[in-house]
């Protein structure tokens, strides 16, 4: 039995190798880098005024910075990996550096996105169903409501960050030294595993929830508005329909292996890290898929992002001052004095 145990075991720790070589050196740079770029694009798009105008704008800002940081916080991981292959001395050592902060971060990004989903939600619901007043009331309160999620979320995620710590590793040679991450007090206590399920409650298992009958509601209301079909409106609607989608069926499994089975990463078997490689994996994927989703069915964002590359080509020939016009019309008399008034 030992040495079946062995070999099981074993055979977990070479499949969590493959998983996490594909996945993390491979795969997360080509989602992450591309991502990061689109994203970045979409920040500069959603502040331009054509897209300024539009109730939802704000939230999606807000949430594309969120996917922003995800995206930066897998990339570093993919990182830390690639330089353990070439020093795995220095490559450890960033990872017992990093990986604490990383995962508060994560933990923030994640509150922060399934509750600004949420909140898109919540209020392309209320759009379709109540009159421009409470629009315009939704309109001017977003950034407020933006800003309290995000530190929220700072403070709940607080005691995550508390979770591991670098502790030495004894070993018969003095003259090298070595250290491991492991759980603190805290992060093996009972009061930590309350503490996350809770998070794993509200960070996708409600939202999701919450999510799944609010698409419901907004894809009942948005047939029925058949005077609407077409319409800026109804596309944008179908976009966030799309992206809430996306939101559960990546978040959902995350939150739910976390939830039921415990699953962490740092003293957890082979087996466990290898799904969690993946279901991470499905949480950066959908960090970095909400450009493509906005280019394909918003017409109004996909023209915005058009203005954009042309408002960066055009050269400009006209002035945009009042000394530089003063200027242009003097070389312009100057010229005609000079070369005599055409007939």
């Amino acid at each position: 039995m030992s040495n079946l145990a062995q070999n099981s075991s074993f055979n977990d720790k070479l499949m969590f190798e493959n998983v996490q070589i594909i996945f993390g050196i491979y795969l997360i740079p080509i989602i992450c880098i591309p991502g990061l770029i689109c994203n970045i694009l979409c920040i500069i798009v959603f502040i331009t005024h054509t897209m300024q105008r539009l109730l939802t704008t704000q939230f999606l800002l807000y949430l594309t910075i969120s996917d922003t940081i995800k995206l930066s916080n897998d990339l570093l991981y993919s990182f830390v990996l690639i330089i353990q292959i070439f020093d795995q001395q220095l490559g450890k050592k960033l990872f017992l550096i990093l990986y604490r902060y990383c995962h508060y971060i994560n933990t923030v990004s994640t509150l922060s996105t399934a509750w600004l989903t949420l909140i898109v939600a919540i209020e392309r619901y209320i759009l379709c169903t109540t009159n421009s007043q409470r629009r315009i009331r939704i309109q001017k309160n977003s950034r407020l409501i933006c800003n309290l999620i995000i530190f929220v979320s700072l403070l709940v995620a607080l005691p995550v960050s508390f979770r591991y710590e670098i502790v030495p590793i004894s070993s018969n040679d003095t003259t090298t030294s070595s250290e491991s991450i492991q759980l603190t007090h805290f992060g093996s206590s009972r009061s930590f595993r309350l503490y996350s399920i809770v998070i794993d409650l509200i960070r996708a298992i409600f939202p999701s929830l919450l999510l799944f009958y609010l698409n419901t509601r907004i894809i009942y209301l948005l047939v029925r508005m058949k005077s609407s079909t077409g319409t800026a409106f109804s596309r944008l609607t179908l976009s966030l329909i799309v992206i809430i989608g996306c939101f559960i069926c990546s978040y959902f499994p995350d939150a739910l292996l976390s939830l039921v089975l415990d699953m962490g990463y740092i003293n957890e078997t082979y087996r466990r890290r290898t799904i969690r490689e993946i279901t991470d994996f499905c949480v950066t994927l959908n960090s970095a898929t909400n450009f493509a989703i906005y280019f394909s069915i918003s017409y109004t964002f996909r023209r915005a992002v058009f203005r954009l590359f042309q408002r960066q080509s055009r050269k400009t020939y006209y002035p945009t001052t009042y000394e530089d016009l003063i200027h242009r019309h003097q070389y312009q008399a100057r010229s005609l004095c000079k070369h005599g008034t055409p007939l």
